[in-house]
């Protein structure tokens, strides 16, 4: 019996260090884990500042299109006013001359 339970001790510390070793392991992993997830929260982070500063490059450019589109806008008015008035002009001419 006493052979036995050496056996049985021998085999009992065999298992705690194999426990102890895996125990060991998943500290490290979790340390490791733990360190990719705090540089996600960081990249996280970075990548909503970076879209928050896109999103106003954004709106800018919506802005400056408006505003170039009403340029334009007013470009054109003022073209189909010249026309008008050179037309105008043409009209008051011939009805001088047919006076």
């Amino acid at each position: 019996m006493n052979q036995e339970l050496r056996d049985i001790i021998i085999r009992l510390e065999t298992r705690v260090r194999q426990l102890i070793m895996q125990q060991q392991k998943m500290q490290e992993e979790q340390g490791r884990l733990r360190e990719q997830i705090a540089d996600k929260d960081e990249e996280i982070l970075r990548l909503q500042i970076q879209n928050e500063e896109l999103k106003e490059q954004y709106n800018r450019l919506k802005l400056a299109k408006y505003i170039d589109m009403a340029d334009n806008d007013v470009k054109d008015m003022r073209g189909r006013i010249r026309t008008m008035m050179r037309d105008i002009d043409r009209c008051i001419s011939m009805l001088k001359v047919t006076q």
